[in-house]
Protein backbone atom coordinates (compact mmCIF):
# COMPACT_ATOMS: atom_id res chain seq x y z
CA UNK A 1 0.00 0.00 0.00
CA UNK A 2 1.44 3.35 -1.02
CA UNK A 3 1.39 6.26 1.09
CA UNK A 4 0.22 8.33 -2.20
CA UNK A 5 -3.52 6.31 -2.19
CA UNK A 6 -3.75 7.36 1.60
CA UNK A 7 -5.24 10.56 3.17
CA UNK A 8 -2.55 13.80 2.36
CA UNK A 9 -3.14 17.13 3.75
CA UNK A 10 -1.52 20.05 2.13
CA UNK A 11 -0.46 23.20 4.58
CA UNK A 12 -0.12 26.92 3.46
CA UNK A 13 -0.21 30.07 5.33
CA UNK A 14 0.43 33.72 3.69
CA UNK A 15 1.76 35.95 5.99
CA UNK A 16 2.22 40.16 6.95
CA UNK A 17 6.18 39.25 5.91
CA UNK A 18 8.91 36.97 5.59
CA UNK A 19 10.43 37.00 9.13
CA UNK A 20 9.01 34.54 11.52
CA UNK A 21 9.41 36.26 14.75
CA UNK A 22 7.93 39.53 12.92
CA UNK A 23 5.01 37.94 10.82
CA UNK A 24 1.56 37.06 11.47
CA UNK A 25 -1.11 34.92 9.62
CA UNK A 26 -3.34 36.44 7.33
CA UNK A 27 -4.76 33.21 5.16
CA UNK A 28 -4.47 29.88 6.22
CA UNK A 29 -5.09 26.80 4.08
CA UNK A 30 -5.44 22.72 4.68
CA UNK A 31 -6.24 20.58 1.82
CA UNK A 32 -7.19 16.61 2.72
CA UNK A 33 -6.90 14.88 -0.23
CA UNK A 34 -7.75 10.67 -0.90
CA UNK A 35 -6.02 9.06 -3.75
CA UNK A 36 -5.49 12.30 -5.36
CA UNK A 37 -8.71 13.29 -5.37
CA UNK A 38 -9.51 16.74 -2.74
CA UNK A 39 -12.03 15.44 -0.08
CA UNK A 40 -11.85 18.15 2.02
CA UNK A 41 -10.53 21.56 2.08
CA UNK A 42 -10.52 24.54 4.56
CA UNK A 43 -9.37 28.13 4.42
CA UNK A 44 -8.91 30.90 7.06
CA UNK A 45 -8.31 34.49 6.56
CA UNK A 46 -7.21 36.59 9.75
CA UNK A 47 -7.39 39.73 10.66
CA UNK A 48 -3.13 39.93 11.76
CA UNK A 49 -3.65 43.26 13.70
CA UNK A 50 -0.88 45.08 12.33
CA UNK A 51 -0.79 46.26 8.74
CA UNK A 52 -0.34 44.35 6.05
CA UNK A 53 2.68 45.67 3.80
CA UNK A 54 2.05 46.10 0.74
CA UNK A 55 4.55 43.71 -0.81
CA UNK A 56 3.14 40.65 0.98
CA UNK A 57 -0.61 42.13 -0.07
CA UNK A 58 0.57 42.11 -3.51
CA UNK A 59 2.03 38.14 -3.19
CA UNK A 60 -1.06 36.79 -1.19
CA UNK A 61 -3.75 39.66 -2.49
CA UNK A 62 -4.98 40.26 0.97
CA UNK A 63 -4.80 44.37 1.83
CA UNK A 64 -5.42 45.17 5.31
CA UNK A 65 -8.51 46.77 4.82
CA UNK A 66 -9.89 43.54 3.23
CA UNK A 67 -8.01 41.58 6.20
CA UNK A 68 -10.06 44.04 8.87
CA UNK A 69 -13.10 44.02 7.29
CA UNK A 70 -13.39 40.18 6.21
CA UNK A 71 -10.98 38.61 8.63
CA UNK A 72 -11.49 37.03 12.09
CA UNK A 73 -9.46 37.37 15.00
CA UNK A 74 -5.87 36.07 14.81
CA UNK A 75 -5.81 34.43 17.96
CA UNK A 76 -8.88 32.36 16.79
CA UNK A 77 -7.20 31.51 13.43
CA UNK A 78 -4.25 30.29 15.06
CA UNK A 79 -6.00 28.48 17.65
CA UNK A 80 -8.05 26.24 14.99
CA UNK A 81 -5.14 25.96 12.17
CA UNK A 82 -2.70 24.62 15.07
CA UNK A 83 -6.35 22.42 16.59
CA UNK A 84 -6.65 21.06 12.73
CA UNK A 85 -2.67 19.95 12.25
CA UNK A 86 -2.79 18.16 15.23
CA UNK A 87 -6.20 16.23 14.60
CA UNK A 88 -4.19 15.23 11.54
CA UNK A 89 -0.59 14.39 12.76
CA UNK A 90 -2.20 12.37 15.65
CA UNK A 91 -4.07 10.58 13.15
CA UNK A 92 -1.01 9.17 11.27
CA UNK A 93 -1.64 11.67 8.48
CA UNK A 94 1.22 12.83 5.92
CA UNK A 95 1.37 16.91 6.32
CA UNK A 96 2.70 18.40 3.47
CA UNK A 97 4.00 21.52 4.06
CA UNK A 98 4.78 24.82 1.67
CA UNK A 99 8.10 25.81 2.52
CA UNK A 100 8.40 23.89 5.17
CA UNK A 101 11.48 25.14 6.57
CA UNK A 102 9.47 28.06 8.03
CA UNK A 103 6.14 26.56 9.00
CA UNK A 104 4.43 25.20 10.76
CA UNK A 105 7.36 25.16 13.95
CA UNK A 106 8.75 28.39 13.21
CA UNK A 107 5.94 30.42 12.23
CA UNK A 108 2.96 28.82 14.02
CA UNK A 109 5.10 28.80 17.26
CA UNK A 110 6.68 32.26 16.81
CA UNK A 111 3.10 33.57 16.23
CA UNK A 112 1.65 32.15 19.02
CA UNK A 113 4.05 33.50 21.37
CA UNK A 114 3.77 36.73 20.16
CA UNK A 115 -0.58 36.84 20.58
CA UNK A 116 -1.27 34.59 23.06
CA UNK A 117 2.21 34.90 25.71
CA UNK A 118 3.13 31.40 24.71
CA UNK A 119 5.52 29.72 27.27
CA UNK A 120 6.77 26.88 24.65
CA UNK A 121 4.88 23.89 26.20
CA UNK A 122 2.26 22.88 23.79
CA UNK A 123 0.77 19.43 22.72
CA UNK A 124 0.69 20.85 18.83
CA UNK A 125 3.88 22.10 18.74
CA UNK A 126 4.77 18.53 19.97
CA UNK A 127 2.58 17.27 17.26
CA UNK A 128 3.67 19.81 14.77
CA UNK A 129 7.46 18.75 15.34
CA UNK A 130 6.81 15.44 14.64
CA UNK A 131 4.61 15.57 11.97
CA UNK A 132 6.72 17.41 10.12
CA UNK A 133 9.85 14.81 10.62
CA UNK A 134 7.66 12.14 9.99
CA UNK A 135 6.48 14.07 6.66
CA UNK A 136 10.07 14.60 5.25
CA UNK A 137 11.12 11.04 5.88
CA UNK A 138 8.07 9.35 3.73
CA UNK A 139 9.06 11.99 0.96
CA UNK A 140 6.74 14.46 0.69
CA UNK A 141 8.85 17.60 1.23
Amino acid sequence: MSWLNETLVGFDLETTGTDPAESRIVTAALVEAKGGEVVRERGWLADPGVPIPEEAAAIHGVSTARAVAEGRPVVEVADEVAAALCYHWRAGVPVVVFNAPFYPRTRMASHVSRVKKWDGGSDWLDAAGRGSVAAVRQGAM
